[in-house]
């Protein structure tokens, strides 16, 4: 489909014809896009939903904040992994799984870097240690027999 262009009238048209083409396969574009990211992002954004009604995540404007307001060490992160774990193995062994889900998820929102971390960790150990010491039955020393020569004394 080619278009005559006769004069310098004729080319001026013909490219703002093509300009406004392009702005508006542009946004035809960025529409599909859109539309695109939206359906592949939807059950994200259900999720978020359903964690916000439940508690897990909170919004405050356009940023999202943590659970916690420091950066988690090495045992917090091992905690949020593992006390689920090991809650599903122990207590609620024979439980449905939307009970083992909700402990889950309830476990992981605890375990924060304000109350579960190595400070805590080395304080529970030090506690159980402590405990453990107390609890063994002190010996006590033996008597020294005394055999009448003083110990310091020169005997041939």
């Amino acid at each position: 489909m080619e278009t005559q262009i006769q004069n310098l009238q004729d080319l001026k048209t013909r490219i703002a014809f093509l300009e406004l083409k392009q702005l508006d396969d542009e946004l035809v574009i960025k529409q599909k896009f859109q539309s695109i990211k939206d359906t592949l992002t939807s059950p994200l954004k259900f999720l978020k939903r359903i964690g916000s009604m439940v508690g897990i995540t909170h919004n405050s404007g356009a940023a999202t904040h943590s659970t916690s307001s420091t950066k988690a060490d090495w045992v917090t992160n091992f905690g949020r992994v593992f006390l689920p774990l090991l809650l599903n193995k122990t207590l609620l062994r024979n439980r449905g799984i939307i009970v083992k889900s909700l402990v889950s998820i309830l476990s992981q929102r605890t375990v924060n870097s304000m109350s579960f971390n190595k400070n805590v960790l080395v304080n529970w150990i030090d506690k159980a240690t402590g405990f453990i010491n107390s609890t063994k039955k002190k010996v006590k020393p033996a008597k020294q027999i005394d055999y009448g020569i003083p110990p310091g004394s020169e005997t041939y």
